[in-house]
């Protein structure tokens, strides 16, 4: 299978590849517009040509593309492709507004999806099938990746809340969507929601926790980029008693072989594993709780700056999966 990569913004292109290369795949070529050095690195490790602008990119008519653009270019990249009549993977994040999302939806139908690598990981797959038919009274949901490597150089964007999102987003997504992997096309109600600032300098927040209402389900999420290892968890509360689970932290465990898969059946089948119904669903319920926490002023203490004071009222992301 021929396979194109359309952007090199973080470090799952890289993963992806490996990972597709690994199962027989030809890396076909190569196209970003915004990070050259990243470009040229993965150009020389997967003997991938690279094409100047997308448009050549297309014109090689690999079996499927690869997507991984600054989230800003995601709903035109997705336009090419769809025109083109290339199925696309799209690896996160694709909107990080409510308009972004609309431009994303607007794009006409084609073999598209974008997930977090969770969605695929084994463990998480495993312990949805384990709830289903059980009620779901309450559900706790930790996303915890560190984001030093976001606030400076070429990586920024991601911790700009016009860029990837910033932390609420960049990071909270992949909680969104353990969440949808459990309660598919979940609609959260967004109850109450505030982020806090710390020593780290970041232009979004450092962790955000959000109180939220599923149906009947009682909904928690935190999303957290302080210092340490990453880790994503679950606690479900259920008549039978409280379970739990942790992501092993490795490239299996956390989804990336089960996403080239899914890749490969995109290319292979047009087979599209999330339904665009429930990629929205992820979305707005990840974009409404990064508004509703930034909606509160931040609490703790900024570098070089003065502790905020909460208000009094209104409901106030190694280079990550």
């Amino acid at each position: 299978m021929r396979i194109a990569f359309a952007g090199v913004a973080h470090s799952h292109p890289f993963a992806d590849a490996a990972n597709l290369v690994a199962r027989g795949a030809e890396i076909a070529g190569v196209w970003d517009a915004d990070d050259p050095a990243r470009l040229s690195d993965f150009s020389m490790r997967f003997a991938a040509d690279v094409h100047e602008g997308l448009d050549g990119l297309l014109a090689i008519e690999p079996d499927v593309v690869v997507v991984t653009v600054r989230t800003p270019r995601a709903a035109a990249v997705a336009l090419a492709c769809a025109d083109a009549g290339v199925p696309a993977f799209f690896n996160k994040t694709v909107a990080a507004d409510p308009a972004g999302l609309e431009r994303w939806a607007s794009v006409s139908p084609a073999a598209r999806f974008t997930s977090s690598v969770l969605r695929f990981a084994p463990a998480l797959e495993e312990f949805a099938a384990g709830l289903r038919g059980m009620a779901l009274h309450a559900i706790e949901v930790h996303a915890q990746h560190d984001i030093a490597g976001f606030l400076s150089g070429d990586r920024a964007w991601q911790d700009d809340p016009a860029g990837a999102g910033g932390t609420m987003i960049n990071i909270g997504v992949h909680a969104w969507e353990m969440l949808d992997v459990l309660m598919p096309g979940a609609d959260a109600e967004i109850l109450s929601a505030v982020r806090t600032y710390g020593a780290i300098g970041t232009a979004s927040e450092v962790l955000g926790s959000v109180h939220a209402r599923v149906g009947e389900t009682a909904v928690t999420v935190t999303v957290s980029g302080v210092s340490g290892s990453d880790r994503y968890a679950l606690r479900v509360w259920t008549d039978d008693g409280i379970r739990d689970l942790v992501l092993p932290d490795d490239s299996d465990g956390l989804g990336y072989g089960g996403a080239a898969d899914a890749i490969l059946r995109l290319g292979e089948h047009a087979v599209v594993p999330v339904a665009p119904d429930r990629t929205l669903a992820v979305y707005r319920n990840t974009i409404a709780s990064a508004a509703a926490a930034r909606g509160r002023r931040p609490l703790g203490r900024r570098p070089g700056g003065r502790t905020p004071a909460p208000d009094r009222g209104g409901a106030a992301e190694r280079e990550d999966p």
